[in-house]
């Protein structure tokens, strides 16, 4: 049986700066190409760069043939190219600064400077799901062993009437994620906690590990956190409890670390992103059984995919998940446990999570400001067959039915 969802609109717009460079961006990385070319054409409009490697990749019935290039430049940088295609044509430019001509943090910021703050950002990893390089599109920034990796998508397989080539009769098909070579190194940022005018700097690793199959893949994205453990700060001192530990309350304070994992971003299964398509998040999730996949269409409304999975862990309780999509990406992550006696339980779990709510009542509570990144909003609805627990961001501007 599929399950009701309810959803809500948000009020909340996000907020993005630095794009003033947006258009010339949009332009200086697709090479003059056009999204969904053949490679015949392609390979044409290419003459002047070394074509160093043409290969494919087969993911079962998916196929891709990739080229690789020598002697291109992004951002007045050289770096060394790979163009992904699919039946549908050109979907992905693959740039690699091999040489590390620039430091994974200095290319974050030229991309930050050009299309603004990132979607999402992790160790070693951010995606920018703002259509930066046209309608339909997304921006990945990867450090790996190699080198730092900038990808830019499509993330659907049909042109729309943003592009020159428009062919409705296209069969439709997947979208890949950006191959990887080598496997994504965390980028290692400190934090500063300041108590009474002291301040101690404390040394954070969020390790990244990407799990690839034999065509080079993503199958499964884990991050583990790494943080001093048991931080203490008193009104006149600040000590860090370890046994391998010095303490300067005067200067930066260098600990021990321990796993710590951040359980308010439990909700996000294997690291889902908001904003992301359904073809990136379908394989973060092809570790659990997936019972439904549907479109829904109201007149005047945005229009959803909705992807129902079950025995989904989450709070200690194995539930139904449902993921929403509309044309921007992944918009809601919604859990149901079929205790109908559950939603005070629930309420207490998700307040030890994310604090007090903003709304609390007998049938709904809603947090609106909370811990969570993306202007997330949190519902806990009591429904007649169980509870609802829901993470919403901000779908303004979904295309309507």
């Amino acid at each position: 049986m599929k399950k009701k969802i309810i959803l809500s609109g948000m009020a909340a717009a996000l907020l993005f700066t630095g794009c003033s460079g947006k258009t010339e961006a949009n332009i200086i990385p697709l090479m003059n190409l056009e999204w969904f070319s053949e490679v015949s054409d392609v390979k044409s409009n290419m003459s002047n760069y070394s074509l160093t490697q043409e290969r494919e990749s087969n993911d079962g019935d998916n196929h891709q043939n990739l080229l690789d290039y020598s002697g291109t430049e992004l951002f007045e940088t050289a770096c060394d190219l790979t163009l992904c295609f699919i039946e549908q044509g050109l979907v992905g430019f693959n740039y690699h600064d091999i040489e590390k001509n620039n430091s994974y943090r200095e290319w974050f910021d030229k991309i930050e400077t050009l299309y603004g703050v990132p979607t999402e950002k992790g160790s070693g990893m951010a995606s920018w799901y703002d259509d930066p390089v046209g309608k339909n599109t997304a921006l990945y920034l990867f450090n790996l062993e190699e080198g730092v990796q900038i990808s830019f998508y499509a993330t659907t397989n049909t042109p729309d009437k943003s592009y020159s080539k428009q062919d409705n009769d296209r069969k439709e098909s997947y979208v890949p994620t950006p191959e990887l070579r080598t496997p994504i190194v965390p980028v290692i940022e400190d934090t500063v906690t300041t108590t009474k005018g002291t301040s101690v700097s404390v040394h954070t690793e969020v390790r990244t590990s990407v799990v690839t199959d034999d065509a080079g893949e993503v199958v499964e994205i884990v991050t583990e956190y790494y943080e001093p453990d048991n931080i203490r700060v008193n009104q006149e001192e600040i000590s860090v409890a370890s046994s391998t530990t010095s303490t300067d309350t005067s200067a930066a304070a260098t600990t021990a670390v321990t796993t710590t994992y951040k359980k308010e971003n439990d909700f996000k299964q294997n690291l889902l992103q908001f904003y992301a398509t359904p073809e990136f998040e379908r394989k973060r999730m092809s570790v659990y059984n997936q019972v439904y996949e549907y479109k829904t269409e109201e007149a005047g409304q945005p229009w959803e995919l909705i992807m129902q999975y079950e025995n989904v862990p989450y709070c200690d309780k194995n539930c139904d998940m449902v993921l929403c999509f509309t044309s921007l990406g992944l918009i809601g992550i919604n859990y149901f446990d079929n205790d109908i006696r559950a939603y005070d339980e629930w309420v207490d779990n998700i307040t030890k999570l994310h604090g007090s709510p903003t709304e609390s009542h007998d049938d709904y509570t809603m947090w609106e400001d909370n811990t969570l990144d993306d202007d997330t909003v949190i519902y806990i609805f009591a429904l007649d067959d169980g509870v609802q627990i829901s993470f919403f961001v901000d779908d303004t501007g979904s295309e309507l039915s």
